[in-house]
This record gives structure tokens, sequence and C-alpha cells, in this order.
């Protein structure tokens, strides 16, 4: 059976996305404008949504780490790039961008942090998986956000910024699930055979 703990992941996608797509829709925020998605937390109608949208989602990623890190073999680069991201994501969520300087510029470094760790994680990820076509596919999904943050920094510059943060965030959101996917053939690997994890993942994805 599998543990609870493999569809933190899953859980975690549904609600960021749940939680800021109602948000979006209640206070009919324009995703194509100049204000990034951290201003649905300084607006009366969406402020709760927007701070449960990241903070239960950075508790839910912190177990789907622990199911990573039990299931496939990763560094302590994995580990560092992904709890140092979820705890910016936590900041970000308690530490609104508008009022004082102060809170917005913690909010903004916080915001930053959480950005440049997703494709660390995913690189430092792909690169701990032994010789496989599995380990093909996660390098194929760190270039899938390497290239949406390269967009996501060109919609930025025009002024778009609510969908130069939902690019990254959907590369990665996509790589939890397939990662999600494969958690319980790697776990039936590493418990039936110790070792053969990567002819385990080489069959099950290719």
């Amino acid at each position: 059976m599998r543990r609870i703990g493999q569809f933190a992941g899953i859980a975690a996608v549904a609600t960021v996305w749940g939680t800021l797509l109602l948000a979006t829709v209640l206070t009919a925020f324009d995703l194509l404008g100049p204000d990034p998605l951290s201003y649905l937390g300084t607006k009366d109608r969406s402020a709760a949504l927007f701070a449960i949208g990241l903070a239960v989602p950075a508790m839910l990623l912190a177990v789907f780490h622990h199911e990573v890190r039990d299931s496939f073999p990763t560094g302590k680069g994995f580990t560092t790039a992904m709890l140092v991201g979820l705890a910016g994501q936590m900041v970000a969520a308690f530490v609104p961008i508008g009022g004082d300087a102060a809170a917005h510029r913690v909010h903004t470094t916080s915001a930053l942090v959480l950005g440049a760790s997703l494709p660390v994680l995913m690189w430092r990820f792909a690169a701990g998986q032994p010789a496989s076509g599995w380990r093909r596919l996660c390098y194929g999904l760190f270039w899938v956000e390497v290239l949406a943050c390269a967009v996501g920094l060109h919609l930025s510059s025009r002024g778009v910024a609510p969908l130069a943060e939902i690019l990254p965030a959907a590369a990665f959101h996509v790589w939890v699930l397939v990662v999600t996917s494969a958690l319980p053939i790697a776990d039936l690997g590493r418990r039936s055979r110790p070792g053969s994890l990567p002819r385990v993942h080489d069959r099950a994805l290719t």
C-alpha cells in the first residue's frame, strides 16, 4: 500500500493552483498585468487564500522531499536547495509584499530565493540519478524549467509579472507529478533489492 506521504506532492500542487486561482477570481486580478501574484496577499478578499496557498504547500512539499530522499538517490545539494526554497516560500506566505519597505524587501528576497531554488533542486536531483532513461527524463524536465525561467524573466522585463511567475511554477509542478508517479516504483526497488534502483527505473520509465 502506498504511504500517505507519497501523495503530499500532488496535494501541494492542487492546493497552490486551487487557492491562487480562487483568489484571482475573487479579486479579478489581471494575470497579464504588471503586478506580481504577491499582491494577492495585500487584498482583503484574497490575503488569507494567498497565505494558505503558499504555506500549506510548503509544508506538504517538505513531506514530499522526505519521500523523495528516502526513495531516490539524492545528495545534499538537492536537500539544501529544496529546503531553502521552501523556507523562502514560508516567509513569503506570512510577510506581505505591501506595507513598509522592510517587509517589501523581505518578501521580495524570499520569493527570489524560492524561484532560484527550483532549477537548482531539479538539476541536483537529475544529477543524482543513475544512468538510464529516467535520468534523461529528469534532465529533460530540468531544461524545461530553465526555459520557463528564461521566458519568465523576459515576460517580467516586459511588464507581465504574473505569467512570468506562473510558468516556472508550472514546470516545477510537472516535475513534482512525474516524480510522484515514480515513487512507488522507486520504493519497491529500494525495499526488495537494494542496489537495483537503476534497473527498476530503467525498465519502468523508458
